[in-house]
């Protein structure tokens, strides 16, 4: 019977896992849209993992259902727009930060933003919750991503203005969400593009340059008696320079923290700088593109509490630049980052794509694609140890794929991707490394039997003496 149930459990939850369902309703000049997203699972005790401690049973205190759900209205007319969102946990489910750093005692939270907005030719104001970013984000980016519970919308006010499309202005300032409260930190900016190529008349290619800053309030610190905080404002500033021409582009941007600011839930307090480099060429089948980023002390809190709070307590963003693959094994331990511990990190990805096709044969074809992603961690010193770490390799992923459409019906492809990483960089800043490797194989096909129908096939093999062994999967 409790088979029964469990295998009833695993079929209603693939069916209603995640739900969407959305309409448009004319409302006399205007229109009115609606989006419901609900994400369910039910959840079934493990023993063999509580067996082994891997799993708390006194942990679950949230019992056996997990709902995030999310209810969105918006309404336009003319260039008038105005809307509301209900984010419902009810209650959150497990694996979210949402509920394990909330400031609330009830199992069921929900969380009410909205906005109205005016956007006229040259320029636009919005007063609520924005979501905007400043550059690469790296002194400021607001936004939401409901896989991962995450928003930290600013409730406030922000306009803009463009004249010509040479210069643009942009002006915010408001009060950040952090999980399912407002916080009283206080954050404001200014962001200015001006576009070169537009100014002189030069179509054939694209020039700009930019420009911002972002303040931040941080009375909060002295709540929490923080070392190293001397300034009741953090100030942030970026540049940033844009070329297009021929197939090629470059981008750039440097980003500085103008004082000291907390760098890490240790409370360690630093100014911080960063340096990120874009570069693209394309010409014909073959393109390339190489991304670079030096980065230390640039995460950023919105908030100075214990432990950091998990990653929503955050008002910057700093992706972590390795390929994302697709494949479950070639995901299994992705690049988590190293900064937290240890301050600061380089490296960056490079990526090269070919394809060969025979104009007399559009229905065959092959890609080539090849990548690469290195990082390391910066010299620095670690304040729990009191000594000083040199920095070291802590990631490696090097992986080709080749796609190869034999005819209309049969496409296959191949993966391979070798992998290492500093399993102790994970845990804590130890000083010495522990490296983990593993080379993982996919073979995918999908043969297409007519217009509406297809069967795809798709196996993957993990070997690896380093970590949990080997491992497989099917589809």
């Amino acid at each position: 019977m409790k088979k029964f149930l469990l295998l009833l459990g695993v079929a209603v939850a693939t069916v209603f896992a995640v739900e969407e369902a959305s309409a448009q309703i004319k409302a006399g000049e205007g229109q009115v849209s609606i989006a419901l997203e609900s994400n369910n699972s039910y959840y079934a005790p493990d023993k063999k993992l509580e067996e082994i401690g891997l799993v708390l049973p006194e942990k679950r205190v949230r019992g056996d259902f997990g709902s995030n759900d999310y209810l969105k209205v918006d309404y336009n007319i003319g260039r008038f727009s105005a809307g509301v969102q209900v984010d419902g946990y009810l209650p959150a489910m497990y694996g979210y930060d949402f509920y394990d750093y909330s400031q609330r005692d009830s199992k069921l939270n929900m969380f009410l933003t909205k906005y109205v907005q005016w956007e006229d030719t040259n320029w636009g104001v919005r007063l609520g919750d924005i979501y905007d970013q400043f550059g690469n984000g790296l002194i400021f980016r607001a936004y939401e991503d409901r896989a991962l519970a995450f928003n930290n919308s600013l409730a406030g006010a922000r306009a803009h203005y463009s004249f010509n499309n040479m210069v643009n202005v942009k002006v915010l300032a408001g009060m950040p969400r952090l999980y399912d409260m407002r916080s009283k930190t206080a954050i404001w900016g200014a962001d200015l593009s001006l576009s070169i190529s537009d100014m002189a008349g030069w179509y054939d290619g694209m020039a700009s340059i930019e420009a911002s800053y972002v303040g931040r309030n941080q009375d909060v610190a002295q709540d929490y008696l923080l070392k190293g905080v001397d300034c009741n404002v953090l100030n942030m500033v970026s540049g940033r320079a844009n070329f297009e021409y021929a197939g090629f582009s470059l981008r750039g941007e440097y980003a500085q923290k103008l004082n000291e600011d907390i760098y890490n839930p240790m409370y360690n307090a630093a100014k911080g700088n960063a340096i990120t480099l874009d570069l693209g060429y394309s010409v014909g089948r073959f393109s390339a593109s190489a991304s670079f980023r030096r980065q230390e002390n640039m995460t950023t809190f919105i908030e100075y509490r214990p432990m950091g709070i998990g990653g929503g307590n955050t008002m910057t963003y700093l992706p972590l630049l390795t390929r994302q693959h697709t494949y479950s094994l070639a995901n299994l331990n992705p690049y988590r980052g190293s900064s937290v511990h240890t301050g600061g990190e380089v490296g960056g990805q490079i990526d090269l794509y070919y394809s060969l096709r025979n104009p007399k044969a559009r229905g065959k074809y092959w890609n080539f694609h090849v990548n690469f992603s290195m990082f390391n961690t910066l010299d620095h010193y670690n304040q729990m140890m009191l000594q000083n770490i040199e920095g070291r390799n802590v990631w490696i992923d090097f992986n080709f794929d080749v796609e190869r459409q034999w005819n209309k019906q049969l496409k296959t492809t191949f993966l391979y991707s070798f992998q290492r990483w500093d399993e102790e960089i994970n845990h804590y800043d130890a000083a010495h490394s522990h490296y983990c490797r593993s080379h993982i194989f996919v073979g995918d096909v999908t043969y297409k039997i007519n217009k509406k129908h297809s069967m795809r096939f798709e196996l993957q093999y993990l070997a690896s003496k380093d970590y949990e062994g080997d491992w497989v999967a099917a589809t």
